[in-house]
């Protein structure tokens, strides 16, 4: 009716009976209102899903069919692209069962960021601290508020890298201290007397301004 604002999107995509076989066509469509409709549907196919996703991953993670879809399949998501899960764990929610199957298959460049969220519990930084990748054990060492143990245990990573993002925390217990002043790595221990010296000045600059009695 004229003057009634429009749809963004064809009513049909509305219809929760709407069979695969058109998801899987709409999936193409040119409104992008569309597509994000399709990925949020129920009958969507699993296929369809994880190409939409790298467009779509708040839709494709609230899809409802998803959890079944993974009990159907376990290995559902190991056929999805790599775009998809690096839209994922750029999302400011990420499930917990999709950060283990990151943790478990993700790429090291995916798992970086993954390191670096502030939802990850402390099982899942304990166990990224532990993988191969030097790059992923660095980004955890530069974690805010790590514990201690897990802080001495980074100190004795045979990867400089891992012990220079150390070295930049001011917050480190003595004993990874005295471990990073006798480090192998020259540069680790530059680094660490001059993060050292900075957090001293700043100490006392902040005595400084303390009100005297």
């Amino acid at each position: 009716m004229a003057g009634e604002p429009q749809p963004p999107f064809p009513p049909a995509v509305l219809n929760r009976d709407l069979p695969a076989a058109e998801l899987a066509q709409l999936a193409a469509h040119g409104d992008p209102h569309v597509r994000a409709a399709v990925a949020g549907h129920p009958n969507t196919p699993a296929p369809v899903l994880g190409q939409l996703a790298a467009e779509f991953p708040r839709e494709v993670l609230c899809n409802p069919a998803l959890p079944l879809l993974r009990l159907a399949d376990p290995q559902l998501l190991r056929a999805w692209p790599v775009s998809a899960f690096q839209a994922f764990v750029r999302q400011p929610e990420l499930p917990a069962w999709l950060r283990t199957f990151l943790i478990r298959h993700g790429p090291v460049e995916q798992l970086v960021l993954l390191a670096a969220r502030p939802d990850l519990s402390g099982p899942e930084v304990a166990l990224l601290a532990t993988h191969p990748a030097w790059l992923v054990r660095a980004r955890i060492a530069a974690r805010p508020e790590l514990p201690q143990a897990l802080l001495l245990t980074l100190t004795a990573d045979p990867d400089y890298g891992v012990r220079l993002a150390l070295a930049s925390r001011t917050d480190l217990p003595a004993q990874s201290v005295n471990l990073l002043r006798r480090d192998i790595s020259r540069f680790v221990r530059q680094v660490l007397e001059q993060t050292q010296r900075s957090a001293l000045t700043s100490t006392v600059l902040g005595l400084g301004t303390l009100p005297r009695r």
